[in-house]
């Protein structure tokens, strides 16, 4: 893959102009980071076929086959209060679900918080990593790194049961620079929202998520939490009601279905 494969087509005047490309990186997020802390200007990408140290949350390895699906960092300069920056992962995810729909309008894709795009059954085919950080004059810059499993056939057998992709759900094999394309041209599109409409940002997640009203665990930590998913509020927490009817704000966590007796 080259600079000139990825330029080539591009509709976006921002997002994707300047773009560092890598056959073999440590972590694409690893390098926009020093990037964004350097001043490189909003909208740099940087891509790679292949990662030796992936990472998703909570410091877990992303395992991605070469060649075969997207792995890229989005260097954001928002206007916003540093307590709002999760309005960029949620535009990130609802642009990826977007451009994934447009391309195979019958694909089961949808969002679970805080971070993952599944298929409807449960299995993962994406995930996002935001890191916040700022620039030597002290301007913040929000990293977002997406994984997307897109053309991979097969994954490790302790994957076999959680996760999936684009090509195995549907059979087609997918230009997966046309979809990178695609969600650098959604993300322009929807951008502005961010300063100028935050909640629809929020309300457009909400759209492509069918958490709500179902029961969940979650673990914060060495807490664990029962209840209905209510909602997520403006701050971007999970919101969920116990048996007793009070309702917890859950900020980070990891997020699971379960049957539970709420009565």
């Amino acid at each position: 893959m080259t600079i000139s494969t990825i330029a080539d087509g591009l509709k976006t005047k921002k997002f994707g102009k300047k773009v560092f490309v890598f056959d073999t990186i440590d972590s694409t997020n690893t390098c926009a980071r020093l990037l964004a802390e350097c001043g490189t200007e909003e909208g740099t990408v940087v891509y790679a076929e292949e990662q030796t140290s992936g990472r998703g949350r909570l410091k877990r390895k992303w395992i991605s086959a070469k060649s075969e699906n997207l792995l890229f960092s989005i260097i954001f300069a928002p206007k916003i209060k540093e307590r709002r920056y999760y309005l960029i992962p949620l535009l990130v995810s609802v642009c990826i679900v977007n451009s994934i729909k447009k391309d195979i309008p019958d694909c089961p894709v949808i969002v679970k918080w805080p971070n993952d795009i599944l298929l409807s059954g449960g299995k993962k085919i994406g995930g996002i990593l935001t890191e916040l950080t700022h620039t030597y004059d002290n301007d913040l810059r929000i990293v977002v790194g997406a994984g997307i499993n897109v053309n991979q056939s097969t994954f490790p057998s302790e994957l076999n049961t959680t996760a999936s992709s684009l090509y195995i759900a549907t059979g087609k094999e997918l230009n997966r620079i046309t979809l990178l394309h695609s969600i650098l041209y959604e993300i322009e599109l929807v951008y502005n929202s961010v300063e100028a409409d935050p909640d629809s940002i929020v309300e457009r997640w909400k759209s492509h998520c069918t958490m709500f009203g179902k029961p969940v665990q979650v673990i914060e930590g060495k807490k664990v939490k029962t209840g209905i998913c209510k909602d997520i509020d403006r701050e971007g927490a999970l919101l969920i009601e116990d048996k007793k009817g009070t309702i917890h704000r859950i900020i980070a966590g990891d997020v699971t279905s379960v049957a539970i007796n709420t009565t």
